[in-house]
This record gives structure tokens, C-alpha cells and sequence, in this order.
């Protein structure tokens, strides 16, 4: 290590006032550095001097980067995210990149708008990877969004359904109503809600392979009489509902078009209805930062997407007449699903390989499922319910 970059050098320098757990450092070399004095273990092996440049240059996104490519190996993910979020005040530079390094990548994410046609290709990039790939690892309700665990006996699937009960509760829905679900992903709430309570549901959604997924699952489940399907963008939908749930969808809109989504939801909701919108959120004193850049989810995962603060939210329902409780949180449960779905992922490698998926495939799977759990469990982003009244 004696001919070191100037980078590598200032990542050492700030490596080394690191708290809160141990990192074992492989260097490409073979030597062997540990940072910091805490009892939680991380073990991180770099196989190219090239990996330390791009920490420096592009923080976390680096990061990510160098794990997909295999050029960075950490043993655990969730808690390397946990460990960064609790020395961002002295690793800055670290986690979020020289200005130059994250330019690119923030213009690379602003080409990517939600326009009507835009959206239908964000969403597709993400949900349209084949339903058998999502039926490998998912619960059997194939539901995509978090779900509430109150125990830790609770199977996957029995936190899903709680959560989709509390919804049902939470808007005091009867047979009477007529639903109006924004992304209704693979079914999971408006087969829960006919079921419970025999209401009426047009279900919403912008892709193919769910489109069709639903149209089968309606058939099979007898819901025709109960269910309107519609694969359309949400500012299509027309017509006034009493009520409306929208779960884990308005992350994909992107900031731009906020505006449309919630004045969608205020003048798609009947007089004195109410909404319900399950949101994953960034921390209000995050935001602004958190907007200023583009992380690897946004560039690799979700391309298009952004979170919302719960301040800005509370801001646009107000601006849409849209009347907000202070919402139901549960973002551990949310981290809890995240595991759980990485373990079933991680069994599922043999299937998932053989539906054609490689190394990088699965790399970067392993990397986006532990990487939202770990900033769950740090507590800088969370999933709420906000219940919204017209």
C-alpha cells in the first residue's frame, strides 16, 4: 500500500474517523485495515484499486456500482447502509460524491421523465421482468409493498394481508362503495377488499405483464362482476369514486408531475370521500439533498422515481384540498419485509437463473433489497399510511 491514489488516501483519512461498527478492509493487495471500534462486524473486500476512486468521486452510487460489478464484495449490505447513515456528518463527501461524480448521474435520471409515454417505460424497466421472476420470491398474494408485521411469528404473507385489512379498516370500506385502486401491481388489495366486503373496485395499472396477471386472476377468482380492470396511465382515469387507495405507487411518479397525482386523487374522489396512499418517504431534514442527487435506485432500479418528504406531502395534499391525519407509520416492518423477500430471493437463485437472469442480475437484486433494508433500519426513509379526506 505504499504508492496509494491521492483518493484512496482520503478515503482511509475518513474511513478513519468512522463510528458505530468494525469495517475490515481487503485491500486489492491482500492487506488487511479495520476501521473504527464498534461490535457489529462488516467485512468489505475490494478486488480494484479502481472501486476507492469511485467512492470518492460518486459516494454511494459508486458503491453500488463496484458491488453489481462484482469489484466490491460486502458481507453485509444492510448494515454497511445502517453503519454510512450513522457517520454521514463526518463522511459527507464519502456517501454522497464529488459534485462531478453525481452531475452525470442526476442528468442521466432527469432524461428519464414520467411523461404518459415515459412512465409506461420507467414502470416497464422494473415491473415488466417477468411474473414468474416475481412469483419466485414474492407471497403468494404477489404482493409488491411492504407489509405490517406485528409479531415476529407472522409469516410474509399474514403481514400482507394485515396490512391490506388496515387499509379496508382505516377507510371503512363496505359492499356500498366504489373503489378506485391507482397501481393495483398484481391484485392483492382489490382481492383482499372484494373478498372482505363485496365492494366495487376499478383497478388501475400501466403494465402489460400485470395487466395480464390480473385479467387471469379476476376470471379465476370470479371477480368480474366486482372488479373493472383498466391498463392505462392515472391521468387517463376518469369518472368519481368513494374512496381510493393507491399503495406504494406515487414513489414512481417523479416530482414533476406531483401535481397531476395528487389533483388526480382530489378530483377523481367523490364529496366527502376518502383516500388512503401508502408512500415510502425520505426524512423532511433529507430532502433537499436527497433531490439534488441520483441514487443507485434511481439510476438502477426505479428509473423515473422519487420520494416524497412527509412535509411535502402534507404540502400537496393541502394544496389539492385534501385534508391529512398525521399518518400510520411502520418502517421497521417495511425492513422486515425486505429480508424476508431477500431470503425467499436468495433460494429462489437456481429459478431465477433459469429464467436467463445472470451474475449482475443477482448482484444487484442482492444489493437493492439490502440496501432499502438498511435504510429503514437507520431510519431515514419510512412507509406510512396517509389517510386523505375531500
Amino acid at each position: 500500500m505504499s504508492s496509494l491514489t491521492l483518493k484512496t488516501k482520503i478515503l482511509i483519512k475518513l474511513l478513519q474517523k468512522s463510528k458505530g461498527a468494525t469495517l475490515h478492509v481487503t485491500f486489492p493487495d491482500g492487506s488487511v485495515d479495520s476501521f473504527g471500534s464498534g461490535s457489529a462486524q462488516i467485512a468489505i473486500q475490494a478486488k480494484s484499486w479502481k472501486v476507492f476512486d469511485e467512492l470518492v468521486d460518486k459516494g454511494d452510487l459508486g458503491m453500488a456500482e463496484a458491488v453489481i460489478r462484482g469489484d466490491l464484495l460486502v458481507d453485509d449490505i444492510s448494515a454497511l447502509v445502517q453503519w454510512a447513515c450513522a457517520n454521514e456528518d463526518s463522511m459527507n463527501r464519502l456517501l454522497h460524491g464529488a459534485w462531478y461524480g453525481t452531475f452525470l448521474a442526476r442528468l442521466r435520471h432527469l432524461m428519464k421523465p414520467n411523461t404518459k409515454d415515459g412512465a409506461k417505460k420507467n414502470i416497464m424497466a422494473h415491473y415488466d421482468l417477468g411474473n414468474s421472476f416475481y412469483r419466485l420470491w414474492l407471497d403468494p398474494s404477489m404482493t409488491y409493498s411492504a407489509g405490517l408485521f406485528e409479531t415476529d411469528l407472522e409469516s410474509l404473507h399474514e403481514a400482507q394481508m394485515k396490512k391490506y385489512d388496515r387499509i379496508i379498516d382505516a377507510l371503512n370500506i363496505s359492499a356500498n362503495d366504489h373503489i378506485l385502486e391507482i397501481g393495483c401491481g398484481w391484485g392483492g388489495f382489490f382481492s383482499r377488499a372484494v373478498e372482505r366486503t363485496g365492494c366495487r373496485v376499478t383497478a388501475v395499472m400501466n403494465s402489460p405483464s400485470q395487466a395480464q396477471y390480473n385479467r387471469e386472476l379476476i376470471a379465476k377468482s370470479g371477480f368480474k362482476n366486482y372488479v373493472e380492470l383498466k391498463q392505462q396511465d392515472y391521468r387517463e382515469i376518469e369518472g368519481r369514486f368513494d374512496k381510493i387507495v393507491s399503495i406504494e405507487m406515487v414513489e414512481a411518479v417523479g416530482e414533476k408531475y406531483w401535481p397531476e397525482f395528487f389533483g388526480k386523487v382530489s378530483s377523481s374522489l367523490k364529496n366527502k370521500g376518502a383516500a388512503l396512499v401508502q408512500s415510502i418517504t425520505i426524512q423532511d431534514q433529507y430532502f433537499d439533498q436527497y433531490r439534488s442527487k441520483t441514487d443507485f435506485i434511481q439510476r438502477y432500479v426505479f428509473p423515473g422515481g422519487m420520494l416524497l418528504a412527509p412535509k411535502v406531502f402534507a404540502a400537496y395534499a393541502s394544496r389539492f384540498d385534501l385534508k391529512d391525519e398525521k399518518p400510520f407509520e411502520f418502517g421497521i416492518s417495511y425492513a422486515d419485509t425486505l429480508l424476508k423477500w431477500n431470503q425467499n430471493f436468495q433460494a429462489a437463485e437456481k429459478d431465477v437463473r433459469h429464467l436467463g437472469f445472470d451474475d449482475k442480475f443477482m448482484r444487484l437484486w442482492n444489493l437493492y433489497l439490502t440496501y432499502c433494508e438498511g435504510a429503514f433500519r437507520a431510519e431515514r426513509i419510512n412507509v406510512g399510511h396517509y389517510l386523505l379526506q375531500k
